[in-house]
């Protein structure tokens, strides 16, 4: 059975900073992906759980998850057809 590496965004990324400290991820990266819902999240208290390995997939393969599509109003460029 594997083991299920929870983590808040900043110790996700404090441990993605141990394996490689010149990463250009960034906390609010993190934060967007989970707010977007490309990175599963579990809250707890105040806070966000993300599973850490789902992280590390996500970044080794962006193109495979579709980000989620926008809700609400859009702006509509006025200059096209009429």
């Amino acid at each position: 059975m594997s083991t299920v590496r929870m983590r808040f965004p900043a110790q996700a990324l404090e441990e993605l900073r141990k394996d490689d400290p010149a990463t250009p991820v960034t906390l609010n990266m993190i934060r967007t992906l989970i707010r977007r819902g490309i990175i599963p999240s579990v809250k707890v208290g105040r806070g966000r759980l993300i599973n850490y390995d789902e992280l590390l997939h996500y970044l080794e393969h962006p193109t495979e998850i579709k980000p989620e599509q926008a809700h609400g109003i859009r702006r509509v460029d006025e200059r096209a057809g009429a």
